[in-house]
């Protein structure tokens, strides 16, 4: 008997396993700006990346994510974001692992820790915001693109601009 309710218990185990899987991996990053239109004009088989640019309120899943401002200053590249949870579950947010920056060549950016401001790390509560900064030390190839992803394990992201 106990050898069957542990082969039992394996089997629930790897079910959840999988929904659980299904669920996160048929999620995607994509936002869509609020109060724009949904409809598109992309060529139908060619991949479309829809860029923001500073003050673009975007909705992703059930948050929503603006970048505040961003400037290029001493080559640093300071962007201010805000993320409200508009969820009923927990969000959590790192700047390492949700944030990245290229530069137009494709060059991934470096992060800047320091004196860059308040941290963009954290936990946000159902109904809660966070507000923080990330820097990203910038070589020269203008525009930089800065990239969202609200969940790591889902495609697609959201892409602001900037420019010096």
């Amino acid at each position: 008997m106990k050898g069957k309710s542990i082969t039992n218990l394996k089997i629930s185990i790897a079910v959840v396993v999988l929904a659980t899987l299904a669920c996160v991996c048929g999620s995607t990053n994509t936002g869509q700006k609020i109060g724009e239109s949904t409809s598109s004009s992309n060529t139908p088989g060619a991949a479309q990346i829809s860029v923001y640019k500073a003050g673009d309120l975007i909705q992703v899943g059930n948050s929503t994510v603006i970048m505040n401002t961003a400037t290029i200053d001493n080559n640093v590249l300071h962007a201010n974001f805000t993320i409200d949870n508009k969820g009923s579950s927990d969000m959590n947010i790192s700047s390492v692992l949700n944030f990245s920056a290229k530069d137009s060549e494709g060059v991934v950016l470096d992060q800047d820790y320091f004196d860059c401001g308040s941290s963009m790390d954290g936990t946000i509560l159902p109904g809660d915001k966070l507000k923080g900064d990330i820097c990203w030390k910038v070589q020269s190839a203008n525009p930089i693109k800065i990239y969202f992803e609200a969940n790591i394990y889902s495609s697609g992201a959201i892409v602001w601009e900037v420019t010096r």
